[in-house]
């Protein structure tokens, strides 16, 4: 390997290394990787499996979609990480993919919130009779000053806290897209001095941390209400999950503007060794995160059918349905 990658400056470049070429020149580690990114594909894939007999068997029916978004991101990952490993040139589609798909596991994650709480006026009430206030200091818009505390939850506000969580997949799919289109159209690069790699990029960040905000204000407050069992440490492990593989992007982008990133001639290009390594990590991640959201997504006491009683077809109204994705 090498940090001098001047080839790749002065030659055109158009045809994407094979999966022979890239193995080949990555030598061990690409061999390691591959191996262990089959293994640990096919085990996170078995505890999806795992966990989907789960939700079948011990979850009401009108939760089951919703809980099997939120624990398959671990096996969504996983997939899209090998197929960029093995296949670079399928590297934007995969990205474009994985970028997109985080953001609506957080949007279900509080659709499913509601839901238990038997949907959005039920919520209310309860923040209502417990005289619980929006807690805006939460991270990461704390940090510019947004840490009042004495406004109560009514419709409307809650309304505006979900919107921002909903924004998100749809601004994140929206902008992936088109940063797809305009690189295999060769007009943007994902370098940082891309102007409209740079430009497309700080408005993705802008738009995601909106949507943390809200989903971290939001389950501030549901965390304190909700029965679902071990609430706040669900809602923290698929934050840490989705702000770790967001932030190790950006971290790996500028390492690769400050040159820290090597490459191999002629196959492999900084760009394209940083996808692999981006992949490698996320292999490990979606591995350990797997295995962490196996038992705590799990329902392992009476709760689930204790809640679903509160949403079983009998009690549940189509009125609440309609409240949950108001």
């Amino acid at each position: 390997m090498s940090f001098n990658c001047s080839y790749f400056l002065q030659s055109d470049i158009e045809e994407p290394v094979t999966t022979i070429e890239h193995l080949a020149a990555l030598g061990a580690f690409g061999t390691a990787f591959g191996i262990f990114g089959i293994i640990s594909t096919a085990t996170v894939t078995a505890i999806f499996v795992l966990s989907i007999f789960h939700v079948v068997r011990k979850h009401p029916s009108q939760w089951r979609r919703l809980v099997t978004w939120i624990v398959s991101m671990p096996m969504i990952v996983s997939i899209l990480s090998l197929v960029t490993f093995l296949v670079p040139g399928a590297a934007i589609l995969c990205d474009t993919v994985k970028q997109s798909y985080l953001p609506f596991v957080l949007m279900h994650f509080i659709d499913l919130s509601l839901l238990i709480e038997g949907g959005h006026r039920d919520t209310v009430q309860d923040l209502k009779d417990k005289e619980i206030p929006i807690n805006f200091c939460r991270p990461p818009w704390c940090c510019v000053g947004l840490c009042y505390r004495n406004v109560n939850y009514n419709k409307k506000n809650l309304r505006i806290m979900k919107s921002l969580v909903y924004q998100t997949p749809l601004f994140q799919l929206l902008i992936n897209l088109l940063m797809a289109i305009l690189e295999s159209a060769g007009v943007l690069e994902r370098v940082i001095r891309n102007n409209a790699f740079a430009t497309l990029g700080i408005i993705n960040i802008i738009f995601f941390t909106i949507g943390m905000y809200g989903y971290n204000v939001l389950t501030t407050g549901f965390s304190q209400i909700s029965e679902w069992k071990n609430y706040p440490l669900k809602a923290r492990v698929l934050f840490v999950c989705v702000v770790l593989l967001k932030v190790q992007t950006l971290i790996l982008l500028l390492l690769g503007v400050g040159g820290s990133i090597p490459c191999v001639e002629p196959y492999i290009s900084p760009v394209v060794m940083r996808k692999s390594i981006e992949s490698a990590l996320c292999l490990v991640e979606a591995l350990i995160f797997g295995v962490i959201f196996y038992p705590v997504f799990r329902v392992v006491d009476s709760s689930a059918s204790r809640l679903g009683l509160h949403t079983s077809p009998t009690t549940i109204s189509v009125v609440s349905l309609d409240d949950v994705q108001a």
